[in-house]
This record gives structure tokens, C-alpha cells and sequence, in this order.
């Protein structure tokens, strides 16, 4: 199926969640916010929220600093 993940056309397995598309893109999860479709998902949910085709998801990271 083809989802958009930050603004890029990207191909990836049915059946995909949050949880295994931040492993197929080698995204750490530890300071990231994720939503689909303009919906926050709460990380206790990236493992039971399966993608559907054309799906937009955002993945923002965190930066530290001081």
C-alpha cells in the first residue's frame, strides 16, 4: 500500500502499523510524536493503529537542547 510519511510517497506492507513503520524507517521512538491523518496517536497505541492506504502520517522528532 502507499502512504505519505512527512510529506514523501512511500510504499510499505498491509497490515503496518505505527509502531512497525517507525522500525521499517529506522525511526527511534523514544522522542517522537507521530499522528495520522492530523490525529495525534498516544504511544500506547503505535502497536494496535494499522495503516490504511493513503494515510498521512507525521513523524516529529524532539530536539534537545540547553
Amino acid at each position: 500500500m502507499q502512504i505519505e510519511l512527512n510529506q514523501k510517497i512511500k510504499k510499505i506492507p498491509d497490515g503496518c502499523t505505527v509502531s512497525s513503520l517507525l522500525s521499517l524507517e529506522q525511526i527511534e521512538g523514544g522522542y517522537v510524536a507521530v499522528a495520522v491523518n492530523q490525529e495525534v496517536i498516544k504511544r500506547d497505541n503505535w502497536e494496535s493503529t494499522y495503516l490504511k492506504d493513503g494515510d498521512k502520517i507525521l513523524v516529529i522528532g524532539a530536539v534537545r537542547g540547553g
